[in-house]
């Protein structure tokens, strides 16, 4: 989260509970909803491909069920990888993945 918080961004929840599972981190940044997974990996490229098509989908339930909670109406919502990995420093990638009911 120290990551996210140094490059701006205001943290609204971690390990946020919905009926649809749990998201990672929930934050705000410049009018966006911004959904993180984060995956300990030992290579990039294997995080990247831990959140199947499948995840993807339950989270992006999950991200609606917290925009209805947090009243954030239509805002935007963007969902994001943080990759971590021993003797590495975590790699932060900005709209990993879409779901087009967000754009």
């Amino acid at each position: 989260m120290a990551l996210l918080m140094a490059k701006g961004y205001r943290i609204l929840g971690h390990r946020c509970r919905t009926p649809f599972g749990e998201v990672d981190i929930a934050a705000w940044k410049a009018g966006v909803l911004v959904i993180v997974e984060v995956k300990a990996r030992r290579s990039y490229d294997a995080g990247a491909y831990a959140v199947t098509t499948t995840a993807q989908q339950r989270i992006a339930r999950a991200a609606q069920v917290l925009a209805g909670r947090w009243r954030l109406g239509a805002a935007p919502i963007r969902f994001d990888l943080i990759v971590v990995g021993a003797g590495w420093l975590p790699k932060h990638e900005r709209g990993a993945w879409y779901d087009e009911r967000f754009r």
